[in-house]
C-alpha cells in the first residue's frame, strides 16, 4: 500500500510543461509537408497511368488491313469512336484537279479529325459534291483534308498514323510537326510490305497546315 502511495505520488508531482507556439507551428508545418508529399505522389501516380483506353478517343485505335479503304476509294471510312475518318489516297485522290494551288499531296493512308478546324462543329461527308462540307458556317475540304472554301484557315488536323507488322514492329509512321515549317508532317504514309495492322493514336493530333488566303 505505501509503495502505491508513493507511484501515485511521484506521477502526480511530474510537472506539465505547455506547448509552445514555436512547437505548435513546427508540428502544423510537418503535417502540412506530410500532406503535400502524400498529394505529389498521388499526382505523380495519376500522370503514369495510362488516361485513356486503347478503342476509345484519345487513346489508339489498332485496325487491321480489312478495315482500311483501298486505294483512290470514293468515300473515306468513318470511325465515329475515334472520331476519325480513315482515307488512301491514290495517285486520283492525291492529284485531285480542285487541289488548291500549293497544298503538299501525297499517296497513302491518313487519319483525319472529324472537328472543323473553324469552330469545332462536326463536317460531314457528301458524296453528290465528293468533299466534306460543315453544316455550320459552310467551310469545305477535299478527301485529303484541303481546305477548299472558307470561313475555315486551314486544312483538317490529322492523327499519328503507325503501320506495324504482325509482332507489333513499327514500319512506318506519320511525321510529327508544324506543316507550316515541315513539308513532310502530317502527310499520309504507304504501307510498307509486311504491314498487318495499322494504330490510329488519337491522343496525338497534327494540326492542319494555314492557307496563304
Amino acid at each position: 500500500m505505501a509503495v502505491t502511495q508513493t507511484i501515485q505520488s511521484a506521477t502526480t508531482a511530474l510537472p506539465t510543461t505547455p506547448m509552445t507556439r514555436r512547437e505548435f507551428l513546427y508540428y502544423v508545418w510537418g503535417a502540412s509537408m506530410a500532406l503535400f508529399m502524400a498529394e505529389m505522389g498521388g499526382a505523380l501516380v495519376w500522370f503514369a497511368l495510362p488516361r485513356f483506353k486503347p478503342g476509345e478517343f484519345g487513346g489508339k485505335f489498332t485496325l487491321t488491313l480489312d478495315k482500311i479503304p483501298p486505294p483512290d476509294a470514293t468515300d473515306p471510312t468513318e470511325y465515329a469512336d475515334g472520331r476519325f475518318w480513315l482515307i488512301n489516297a491514290g495517285d486520283k485522290i492525291a492529284n485531285d484537279p480542285r487541289t488548291p494551288p500549293g497544298y503538299k499531296t501525297a499517296t497513302g493512308v491518313a487519319a483525319i479529325y472529324k472537328i472543323c478546324v473553324h469552330l469545332g462543329c462536326l463536317y460531314k461527308w457528301v458524296p453528290t459534291n465528293n468533299r466534306f462540307e460543315c453544316p455550320c458556317h459552310g467551310s469545305k475540304y477535299l478527301l485529303n483534308g484541303a481546305r477548299l472554301e472558307g470561313p475555315a484557315r486551314r486544312n483538317l488536323d490529322r492523327f499519328v498514323l503507325q503501320a506495324i507488322d504482325a509482332s507489333g514492329q513499327v514500319l512506318a509512321q506519320t511525321q510529327a510537326g508544324d506543316p507550316n515549317n515541315d513539308p513532310a508532317a502530317g502527310l499520309p504514309i504507304v504501307l510498307p510490305a509486311g504491314t498487318a495492322a495499322i494504330i490510329v493514336d488519337t491522343g496525338r493530333r497534327i494540326q492542319g497546315e494555314r492557307n496563304p488566303k
